[in-house]
């Protein structure tokens, strides 16, 4: 046993709902009302099955309502998760980079579509609901790759000023719908979160003029005193960056770069090691998952979570779920 209790997460997306509730995704992002019964039903066999409890009713749109507010064509597959068509070629010349605005959220079609979704939600739960509503944003990182793509790399050496007018850009946007989607849903505070994979593809030598700077506007202007970090390609090196932003918690996710010992010894602070979805969780035993887990919470993971996907064996998730309420409490 370790310790101290070592509390744990299990987070459902909503490919995984609507697996479940055996509904298409495309339907699943289409229509309010099979949103919000795929979440209902989902809720009750998730509480049943594993007593583990998925949420309240809530409009999550995919993290692409940003680039597309940006020129990204984001298409919604019959049964497949949403993706970004023209990817990397959204901002193929310097000129469209220098013509960038910071969008209007209220001007999006993609982020309207999903507000009417919400207030159809709203409506249908009656006075007093509480709805949540997802702004749809990437760091700021991770938004110019995906708008710019491998000539986003190349601007930080050859075009310096361009990467950082860009990155000024996705900065502002991600807080502006972040503000708006708070205001529209009642939310009493935007948050201290933010999820940027792509930032582990600049090597730590760049962080401090490319990377810091926006984070620290987006924690800054988050106002939370929790300051949390999703990104999953960084390395040892950028590790004591996170400290420097005042970080409380890191998720490090599928990072195929870091081991539990690795983030013990650069970085004092919290972080969630990961059961890994496709490799462990999907692909493993329960046997497997058991050693996996027990085994990081050897090496010193202060916390542990898994993310499902379609597919997994039930008898994966109750063996997750065995060893995770073993060894500490479920995290709220």
């Amino acid at each position: 046993m370790p310790a101290r209790p070592v509390p744990w997460t299990l987070a459902v997306p909503p490919e995984v709902l609507a697996e479940y509730a055996g509904v298409m995704l495309g339907a699943y992002y289409a229509e309010a009302e099979v949103m919000l019964r795929v979440q209902q039903q989902t809720r009750a066999i998730f509480l049943r099955e594993y007593r583990v409890d998925t949420g309240s009713p809530h409009v999550g749109p995919p993290s692409y309502v940003g680039v597309a507010a940006l020129g990204a064509q984001v298409v919604f597959p019959e049964d497949e998760q949403p993706m970004i068509a023209n990817q990397g070629r959204v901002l193929e010349t310097p000129d469209q980079v220098d013509a960038l605005e910071v969008p209007d959220p209220m001007q999006s079609d993609l982020f309207l579509r999903f507000l009417a979704m919400h207030e159809w939600m709203r409506a249908r739960l009656g006075p007093g609901a509480s709805v949540g509503l997802g702004a749809g944003q990437q760091g700021p990182v991770t938004a110019a790759v995906l708008l710019r793509g491998e000539r986003f790399l190349e601007d930080l050496h050859q075009d310096p000023a361009r990467a950082h007018r860009l990155l000024g850009v996705t900065t502002e946007m991600h807080l502006r719908f972040r503000d708006v989607a708070a205001r529209l849903s009642g939310a009493t505070s935007l948050g201290g979160g933010l999820s940027d994979d792509f930032a582990g593809l600049l090597p730590p030598s760049l962080w401090p003029e490319f990377v810091l700077p926006y984070w620290r506007r987006l924690y800054e202007a988050l106002g939370s005193a929790r300051r949390s970090l999703h990104s999953e390609l960084l390395r040892r090196g950028h590790l004591k960056y996170l400290a420097q932003l005042g970080i409380v918690l890191f998720d490090p996710g599928m990072d195929q770069y870091l081991g539990v010992r690795d983030i013990l010894e650069e970085v004092e602070i919290e972080f969630s090691w990961n059961i890994f979805t496709s490799r462990d969780m999907l692909q493993g035993t329960p046997d497997s998952i058991r050693r996996l887990y027990l085994g990081a919470v050897a090496a010193g993971a202060p916390r542990m979570t898994a993310e499902l996907c379609r597919g997994v064996p039930r008898e994966n998730v109750h063996a997750y779920l065995d060893v995770a309420r073993e060894l500490g409490p479920a995290e709220g």
